[in-house]
């Protein structure tokens, strides 16, 4: 069989680094906590050292890996991002920072033997990182260019009125066009809307539609919102089609109301829109700039005549943009790129003559995304410490993953006899509680609950007494615990239950006494002991575990022989 090289791809660079290390960590659990502070959206606890740590290009050390230094920063985003995954409960504990800085030193250890071994210079995995850091580069680029980009705030306010604008009307609904437009006339001459439509829903010869209440631009159909956009309070619009009905309305009022959180909406909305418009004008004059477009080349292309002829321009060398210092823009190139938006193939695009207009604005993209870069580098944004600390952590995940796949699983298999030892040592995690199927009587005073269980021992039926004993808690009673006749697992029953079940039988009664004060008659119809699941219904879970674990195990044997080769000095001793 051949062997699947696993490697993360830039599409799926929003996960980053965060992505790869976790999808590890579900099945390490020694590495927990291995995700950069860059991705940390939240402020949390972190550790500072007493000691007087060594400083290598002003960051204090706290360990140093065969010649490479792990930091105080370092270490306190691994303890920032387990503080982010745990429950209340457990951030309520202490927090081992040795055991965290273990972690960081046999992530360390595992980076360094994968580079060791030449990871990190395989051409698959250069050509994902130079897509990366290309995306990256851009994403900072862009990201600085519209940091000063700023909203004109009169601007936020003639959007937010509109955003929190209500309409307070009146309506009459008709299903026949003639008829409103008859009722339109006589509103028209009289200048009596409420009368007349008052009139018209007591005759039933219009329905009422809307009456008192104030409502949204969203809570209205297009063509409402279109009428009541042109329309002044008191007035009255005319026939408006609704449907398969026709509609006449008056506004009655108009009102504004306060919401801080629409308005930040607003703001934001606009902000990204004009952040969008600058950007797509700045790259327009990059464009303009640096590259020479062929537009008689690019006017012929007939991406819609057939797919025979598409295929044909996938070869297609012909330069259709030149970029100045970089490489141009071939036809083929432009081509590959207009299949790529159809994911489901470009038969159908091409069927439906799509293509040709969507050619100018493919080519466009792509020149966006080359300028882009060109000007990133020209203001030295590849120079940055975010940059590359961003490129460097990505980096890291695809090679740490790759090493994992290539290295360490295809060593790890797993026979059908492992499994099912596997199986048999974890058979209780495998197996189906202990359950029973119980009815329930419920008395107020204790001993009608004796009495009922002496009846229903003598052989009274059990839905008889139900229906007729006295002295019964009413069933709607809150609080009440409830029975009826459901299979239940005892482990999820209140402790004293599960005392008072424990050796039952089926056809057993037994009595508990709840802290409420109720007497319950407790009826065993059934009795479900533990039992297995079996084996063949449950491998492929069992595969994955024991897979899982005889990775971890693989990993830790790992680590263990990369501690006896590799230096290591750990410089904050005073962690706890």
């Amino acid at each position: 069989m051949k062997r699947v090289f696993l490697v993360f791809t830039p599409l799926e660079r929003k996960l980053r680094f965060r992505a790869v290390r976790n999808k590890f960590l579900n099945r390490t659990s020694f590495l927990t906590g291995f995700i950069p502070a860059v991705f940390l959206l939240i402020v949390t606890p972190c550790f500072a050292s007493s000691q007087k740590l060594p400083i290598i290009d002003g960051k204090e050390i706290v360990a140093m890996v065969n010649d490479e230094p792990i930091t105080l920063e370092e270490l306190n985003n691994a303890i920032a991002s387990i503080h982010t995954e745990m429950t209340e409960e457990k951030k309520t504990g202490s927090i081992d920072y040795s055991a965290i800085l273990n972690r960081l030193i046999n992530i360390k250890l595992i980076l360094q033997e994968a580079r060791n071994v030449g990871i990190d210079e395989l051409p698959q995995i250069k050509d994902i990182v130079d897509k990366y850091s290309r995306e990256t580069l851009t994403g900072l680029f862009r990201r600085q260019y519209v940091k000063e980009v700023k909203v004109d705030e009169e601007e936020v306010d003639k959007f937010y009125k509109e955003a929190v604008k209500e309409w307070k009307i009146k309506s009459v609904l008709f299903e026949k066009e003639d008829e409103a437009k008859k009722i339109e006339e006589e509103i028209k001459a009289s200048k009596n809307f409420d009368d007349i439509a008052k009139k018209l829903v007591a005759e039933e010869t219009a329905k009422e539609d809307q009456e008192g209440e104030y409502l949204r631009d969203k809570d209205f159909l297009p063509d409402i919102s279109a009428a009541l956009a042109k329309m002044e309070i008191g007035s009255v619009s005319p026939v408006i089609k609704v449907g398969e009905s026709f509609v006449i309305l008056k506004l009655e009022d108009v009102r504004f109301t306060e919401n801080p959180e629409v308005r930040e909406q607003v703001k934001q909305e606009l902000l990204n829109r004009k952040r969008g418009e600058a950007l797509q004008e700045y790259g327009e004059s990059l464009i303009k700039e640096y590259v020479e477009i062929d537009k008689e080349l690019l006017d012929s292309l007939d991406y819609d005549s057939a797919i025979e002829e598409f295929q044909k321009l996938l070869k297609d060398s012909r330069v259709v943009a030149r970029i100045k210092g970089e490489k141009p823009v071939t036809v083929g190139e432009l081509t590959e790129a207009v299949k790529k938006e159809y994911f489901h193939g470009v038969e159908g695009a091409i069927r439906d003559k799509k293509l040709n207009d969507k050619k100018k604005e493919i080519v466009e993209n792509i020149l966006l995304r080359v300028v882009f870069v060109k000007e990133a580098l020209k203001q030295g944004i590849d120079k940055t410490g975010a940059y590359k600390d961003m490129v460097k952590e990505y980096e890291n995940s695809v090679v740490f993953e790759t090493f994992i796949n290539k290295v360490i699983t295809p060593d790890i298999k797993v026979s059908n006899d492992e499994l099912k030892e596997y199986y048999n040592k974890n058979i209780d995690e495998y197996s189906y509680p202990e359950m029973m199927k119980i009815n329930s009587l419920v008395f107020k005073e204790t001993n009608a609950a004796k009495d009922a269980i002496d009846k229903l021992r003598k052989g009274t039926d059990f839905k008889w007494l139900s229906a007729n004993a006295g002295g019964q808690v009413d069933k709607n009673t809150k609080g009440l615990l409830r029975f009826e006749g459901n299979v239940l697992i005892i482990k999820k029953l209140p402790e004293e239950i599960q005392k008072i079940l424990s050796g039952v039988n089926p056809g057993d009664f037994r009595l508990y006494e709840s802290p409420e004060g109720y007497s319950y008659v407790l009826y065993i119809q059934d009795v479900l002991p533990p039992r297995a699941q079996p084996f063949e219904n449950i491998k492929e879970i069992i595969m994955k575990r024991a897979y899982n674990d005889k990775l971890k195990k693989t990993i830790e044997e790992w680590i263990d022989k990369l501690r006896e080769f590799y230096e290591i000095e750990i410089y904050a001793t005073d962690l706890k």
